[in-house]
């Protein structure tokens, strides 16, 4: 399958990721506390940033980042967290690949990395 520029096979998606929801939940008080939602457990093709990336997510303040691709997700957005290897990253952008609703593309950071 090409996408863009670039051949893209369905096959390098074999890394196991859970999307998961990040939500606020009010209890009787009145008081909002963060939650979990709705997970949904995916496979992507996960690229540590290398070469000149790591500069341009040093200089955004991701100490360790991530470019993923998965399959199409409708209810995704910026909110939602990704867990891999049991570590939490947070979603910096989507980009819908050319507005086709087949891959996204998301640039993650490690929480709590440096």
């Amino acid at each position: 399958m090409k996408i863009g520029n670039n051949i893209t096979n369905p096959g390098d998606l074999r890394t196991k990721i859970i999307l998961e929801e990040r939500i606020l939940v009010e209890d009787a008080g009145g008081f909002t506390t963060p939650a979990v939602g709705q997970q949904i457990q995916t496979w992507c093709r996960w690229v540590n940033v290398h070469g000149n990336e790591i500069w341009q997510a040093d200089a955004a303040g991701a100490s360790k980042a991530a470019t993923i691709l998965i399959r199409y997700q409708p209810d995704l957005d910026e909110t939602w967290m990704v867990i891999y290897r049991g570590k939490t990253w947070e979603i910096r952008s989507i980009d819908n690949i050319r507005e086709r609703n087949e891959y996204q593309e998301l640039k993650v950071a490690m929480i709590g990395a440096g």
